[in-house]
């Protein structure tokens, strides 16, 4: 052989996850010898050779480890011509049936060495030839050919010293490699005239009729479908498989009536399950095999692939892709697949409905809208799942009327424009924002519902008998260390103290008060939450750019072991001589006095123990209606303070939101 052999199997393609892939080009060099031979015996025999010592599994079924194969036919055999064709690297002998001329080399990235022993006949005489396929020098050693006699025509290919990393991979049960075999060859399977191949135990003589095989346990009915893709033939086999050795549906592209490229149909057809059931209750397994002579023409030298672009970025030099032919089969298996499908498809749909009234019901009102998005949720999926697809269908919603309305907002101010061009798109386009912004609404209250959910639980007493810090309420109601620049709306609940600190110009929380942007003072305090009002009217020129400041003080549930420094009440008239002994900044960044009339809103928040309550009408505040906090005006301050206990925070909140849950359908 004029070749470097060992270079040239150094680059043969292998992946370990194909153990037998060497084993199918020793099969498919049988089935087309026994082709070529035109002999009425067409026998093939693949026998597993397995190390010694193996054991047995209760159901008798050998499972020590696969070590080698024999393959041996009664086809042509290495006749002068096919011995030449053998030994020359990259042979185009077998280009018509698809060959590479590359497939032997598949033996020698997998195993040490190859053992041939074939019969073959010369002008009716019998000839032996023996040789061995290896990497060492040129590939072929002891090759000897001698007559033979009244020797059976026939052909063995013994493979030796399966490499670990494969015979690590290589299935053990004999039923379970017939079934990869039949897999492999399925369109000889299919066909009229399929090949006799058996294949047997070398070590309990254990046989299997790999047609017999596929009559009684892989194949129930098949439907062959001739369909176009950008006007090139094609043709997809559908198949239901019945083996209990195959648990995936697959999607297998085909060159020359073989398998080269499987691929995971689960993820791609909606609501395909792992189990189908046909029309008699009975479950199956789907492949669908992909033939066409695009394919054929295509496939790479080592039948892993083929040479077409994925997507478009290559079709310079081709005018069809893998992904167009993708999307065409995958349309055919959905078109199948549907009847099976369908009744998945409504349990689902059933289900997302109960969930959606349950526990997402923000969804209701777009539900009609995420057809598609319902269509690619997994029947399996958990409600978390679910929740994270309907909120990805929504989100894909907003994108879509975002760039829609631009569209049209830039063709309606148009010079040409009529405004009747675009009535109907204009109507539809703003039923379809309605119930978007309804669905937000439905988004927000819920998440309001959570929240006190959440901070009841936070507010009980723990395991150990204590309560837990105030800082964790402080987090819940704005997170701490960070500023309204930092916070989006949605992640902040300073509405469960005032509905109206929701829409601050500027917050902030646990920042010391000479690091706050609207202000220009030497005060080293931290509030926990310091949030400046809105301004009725300010310029670039002057005037302060806000019309109050509200300051919030949490403080650790039923506390009531204070000491004097602690009073809250101190600490917050401390905080505001300190900011009024300061200046704000306007927008362009100047400082100017704040006015000794600016107003304060104070808030704190902690449970009424006796302390606080002794403090408070020192303080000279008033007890609230409910007896669940207090509340006055300093005139000394022109600060109004209020006190909020836990209960009545977590109660009034609910209070305000009550109806909106009602609506929803959510509990009180």
């Amino acid at each position: 052989m004029n070749t470097d052999v060992a270079g040239r199997v150094r680059n043969v393609q292998l992946p370990v996850s194909k153990p037998l892939l060497p084993l199918f080009e020793g099969v498919i060099n049988s089935i087309q010898a026994v082709e070529d031979s035109k002999a009425a015996d067409d026998r093939i025999e693949v026998e597993v050779l397995r190390e010694t010592g193996g054991i047995f599994t209760d159901s008798d079924r050998f499972q020590a480890e696969v070590i080698g194969f024999v393959v041996t036919d009664h086809g042509i055999g290495f006749d002068d011509q096919n011995f030449e064709a053998f030994s020359t690297s990259d042979t185009t002998f077998k280009a018509s049936r698809g060959g590479k001329g590359i497939g032997r080399f598949m033996w020698l990235a997998a195993f040490d060495h190859a053992e041939v022993e074939s019969v073959f006949q010369v002008d009716g005489a019998s000839k032996l030839r023996r040789f061995t396929f290896s990497v060492r020098g040129a590939g072929i050693d002891d090759a000897t050919c001698v007559d033979a006699p009244g020797t059976e025509q026939t052909t063995s290919v013994r493979l030796v010293g399966y490499k670990e990393k494969y015979r690590k991979q290589c299935p053990k049960g004999l039923d379970t490699i017939a079934a990869f075999i039949v897999e492999e060859f399925l369109d000889y399977f299919i066909g009229p005239n399929p090949p006799a191949i058996t294949l047997r135990d070398g070590s309990t003589g254990e046989t299997i009729a790999l047609g017999d095989f596929f009559e009684q346990q892989m194949a129930s009915q098949i439907d062959r479908k001739e369909f176009k893709i950008k006007d090139k033939p094609f043709q997809v086999l559908h198949v239901r498989l019945y083996s209990t050795h195959i648990n995936e549906h697959h999607l297998y592209f085909c060159a020359h009536g073989r398998a080269v490229l499987p691929e995971r149909l689960v993820g791609r057809i909606p609501d395909l399950v792992r189990n189908l059931e046909d029309e008699s209750s009975k479950e199956f397994i789907y492949a669908a095999y992909v033939n066409s002579s695009t394919l054929d023409n295509e496939v790479n030298s080592d039948r892993t692939g083929f040479n077409l672009p994925e997507d478009e970025t290559g079709l310079p030099f081709h005018d069809i892709t893998m992904s167009e032919i993708r999307n065409g089969v995958l349309n055919e298996c959905k078109s199948f697949l549907s009847p099976y499908t369908a009744p998945i498809a409504e349990r689902k749909r059933a289900r997302i409905e109960e969930f959606v009234q349950k526990d997402g019901v923000m969804y209701r009102p777009i539900i009609g809208r995420l057809e598609s998005t319902i269509a690619e949720i997994d029947p399996d999926a958990s409600d978390e799942e679910i929740d994270r697809c309907l909120y990805e269908g929504y989100h894909s919603i907003q994108v879509k009327l975002r760039n829609e309305g631009q569209q049209l907002l830039e063709r309606c101010l148009q010079p040409d424009a009529e405004f009747e061009e675009f009535e109907d798109r204009l109507d539809r386009y703003f039923a379809e924002v309605s119930e978007v912004n309804r669905a937000d609404l439905a988004r927000y209250v819920c998440h309001r519902k959570a929240i006190l959910e959440f901070l009841q639980k936070q507010l009980t007493i723990q395991a150990d008998g204590k309560y837990r810090r105030e800082e964790r309420v402080h987090s819940i109601i704005f997170p701490r260390g960070t500023t309204s620049d930092e916070v989006l709306f949605e992640d902040h609940n300073l509405w469960l103290v005032d509905e109206r600190l929701a829409f601050q110009l500027f917050l902030s929380s646990d920042k010391p008060i000479n690091r706050l942007k609207l202000l220009e003072s030497a005060s080293r305090k931290e509030p926990d939450i310091v949030a400046f009002d809105k301004a009725f009217a300010f310029s670039e020129t002057g005037g302060i750019p806000f019309s109050s400041i509200t300051i919030i003080e949490f403080k650790k549930p039923l506390r009531d072991d204070y000491s004097q420094s602690e009073n809250p009440f101190t600490q917050v008239a401390k905080y505001i001589s300190e900011i009024r002994a300061g200046k704000a900044k306007t927008v362009n960044g100047r400082p100017i006095p704040i006015s000794p009339n600016l107003p304060f809103y104070c808030y704190i928040v902690c449970d009424v123990t006796p302390t606080l309550k002794e403090w408070a009408l020192l303080f000279e505040l008033q007890d609230t209606p409910d007896c669940n906090g207090f509340f006055g005006y300093k005139r000394g301050y022109n600060a109004y303070f209020e006190v909020i206990s836990y209960s009545k925070l977590v109660a009034d909140a609910e209070k305000r939101n009550k109806v909106f849950f009602e609506k929803l359908g959510l509990p009180g």
